[in-house]
């Protein structure tokens, strides 16, 4: 849809077939659907025939991870051209409001963002401990302490605000990486989103061998430079048949300048999304492009997404629901993504790969 919004995300692409022009087979997206996914013989088969693949991975109860990919006859540069637009974002039925931060995030970047009546009336309760929407301790203080809650107006001063500590809170991140990442108190056992995003990292090893300086580039950013990358920092709000949620993610576009073998990959997208208001305390994207020459290319991804919303008891019913479903729009999102990319005068805008989790309305 971050994915993306995009999500989860939270994607992982990979690799390339070259049998439309008669060369060799390129194995590597083979191996890493059958590593990572256990993906069967003959469902791989499907992807030779362009079929996407997506299923669900075996995850503890606190995450939701999907992986697929689907091969596609086209040049991978327009995919880069959409995620370098974050505007294409509000062509989506799930994204309501989108927009891009400047070279310094400022509270103006955000000035088309609305917030909920709900949102706002929950922080106006909120307390460390028993809050309904995610914020970082130091920003429930400031709400607290800085919005007159009596005055008639408090919903525009809590919004005023609630812009500004997002811009701050963007800025840090930039300076100082997942470091700078807050540590929730809306539940009575704190939660800290830099071991969130350790885990969601850690879980993703299999991928370091494909890409290691760009994999290094992601977890240790800001501090690990690589030539090349792009980093776009935007906010959404996506309606995902639940509650709306309003996000920030981290968008890194890599492609690389030269390969030592076919093995490796030509391109890297990455999302992670370090905020949201609700479902997501995390989530992570990774998307690995094979080059297969003029004839296309294979995108494999992966959609990791880490919640406590899903970890009560009568919660954890609905959880095989949320599994199949975010299976479903992977699925959807990678067709629709291939139709996009081959038919481009046909192609409906779609969520990216990347924001499959929660993205079935």
């Amino acid at each position: 849809m971050t994915l993306g919004a995009r999500a989860i995300g939270p994607l992982l692409g990979v690799a390339l077939l070259s049998a439309a022009s008669g060369a060799a087979r390129n194995d590597e997206p083979y191996r890493v659907l059958r590593a990572v996914g256990g993906f069967s013989a003959s469902e791989l088969e499907g992807l030779e025939r362009g079929e996407p693949l997506a299923k669900v991975l075996d995850t503890d109860r606190r995450e939701i991870a999907i992986v697929g990919g689907v091969r596609i006859n086209a040049p991978f540069d327009p995919l880069f051209e959409g995620y370098r637009d974050v505007s294409r974002l509000r062509s989506s039925h799930i994204v309501q409001e989108a927009g891009a931060f400047g070279k310094t995030p400022t509270a103006d970047d955000l000035r088309s963002l609305t917030f909920e009546d709900y949102d706002l009336q929950t922080i106006r309760d909120c307390r460390p401990g028993d809050c309904g929407v995610r914020l970082p301790d130091t920003a429930m203080q400031r709400m607290q302490r800085e919005v007159d809650w009596n005055a008639a107006d408090w919903r525009e001063r809590a919004s005023s605000l609630w812009r500004r500590l997002l811009a701050d809170y963007v800025a840090a991140y930039e300076a100082h990486g997942h470091e700078a990442l807050a540590q929730y108190r809306n539940k009575e056992v704190p939660l800290s989103v830099p071991q969130e995003f350790a885990v969601l990292f850690g879980e993703s090893e299999l991928f370091r061998s494909a890409a290691p300086e760009c994999f290094r580039y992601l977890r240790e950013f800001p501090h690990a430079p690589l030539d090349g990358a792009e980093d776009l920092f935007y906010w959404s709000k996506e309606d995902f048949g639940l509650r709306p949620v309003v996000s920030l993610t981290h968008q890194t576009l890599y492609a690389a300048a030269s390969r030592a073998s076919q093995s490796q990959p030509a391109a890297v997208i990455a999302t992670q999304r370090f905020y949201a208001t609700h479902y997501f305390d995390a989530a992570l994207g990774l998307t690995l492009v094979f080059s297969d020459g003029p004839s296309g290319f294979y995108l494999v991804a992966l959609d990791r997404a880490r919640t406590r919303s899903l970890t009560s008891f009568t919660r954890g019913l609905v959880r095989g629901v949320v599994q199949r479903r975010s299976r479903d729009a992977m699925q959807k999102i990678l067709l629709s993504t291939k139709s996009g990319l081959e038919r481009p005068s046909r192609g409906r805008p779609s969520p990216r790969p990347g924001a499959a989790i929660f993205a079935w309305r």
